[in-house]
């Protein structure tokens, strides 16, 4: 082949990978997203939170109280192994892409004060600064529940529960239900007679 039409046809073919190369970088995401949020929530966070919540709690029963919380080596890896799917799901959550629900389906039916899935959606487009935000918080609380669950701590893994469960309610009051009444705090119950009093002046 003649150098002079070689070169010009190589040339061309150099330029075409290169547009397609970057046609293809900034139109294909590294991710296949799957799951909706609803998914993650239901298939991995909400377990396994529920088993590091449940991994230390005082049971009362008619043989008295049960202290209950991780002892063995065997114990304390299976809470540090819930703990990572909170933390890592947090990670699942905030990429970009994720539906709330499939198309079409509605939220949970056991969801209280739920947005209709559309609006929820809308909500986080609006505000993704803000919902990334919340799922990093969801992540730093995971490490503090992972770091308390390395000190072998069943105090410091209360404590760091309460700052997981801290960080789910400030996503779901802000995305999830925002018209929802806001709890209510500081409220002392009406006091009640002393049995065998009432009617009494």
């Amino acid at each position: 082949m003649h150098p002079r039409i070689f070169v010009p046809v190589a040339a061309l073919l150099l330029a075409g990978l290169c547009a397609c190369s970057d046609q293809d970088a900034t139109t294909d995401s590294p991710y296949r997203i799957t799951a909706t949020i609803q998914d993650i929530m239901d298939a991995q966070i909400d377990p396994a939170a529920d088993d590091v919540w449940n991994s230390v709690a005082s049971i009362v029963t008619l043989a008295g109280i049960e202290e209950r919380q991780p002892r063995t080596d065997e114990e304390w890896e299976a809470v540090r192994l819930k703990a990572l799917l909170v933390t890592e799901g947090a990670n699942l959550l905030a990429m970009p892409g994720r539906r709330v629900v499939a198309e079409g389906k509605p939220l949970d039916a056991e969801e209280l004060a739920g947005e209709k899935p559309a609006d929820i959606e809308k909500a986080i487009e609006n505000n993704r600064a803000a919902f990334v935000r919340m799922a990093q918080g969801l992540h730093d609380a995971g490490l503090e529940v992972l770091a308390a669950i390395a000190a072998k701590s069943p105090q410091q893994l209360i404590d760091a529960g309460e700052k997981l469960d801290t960080a789910c309610e400030n996503c779901h009051s802000t995305f999830w239900y925002p018209n929802a009444p806001p709890l209510l705090e500081g409220y002392d119950s009406p006091s009640q007679p002393e049995p065998g009093k009432e009617g009494t002046k």
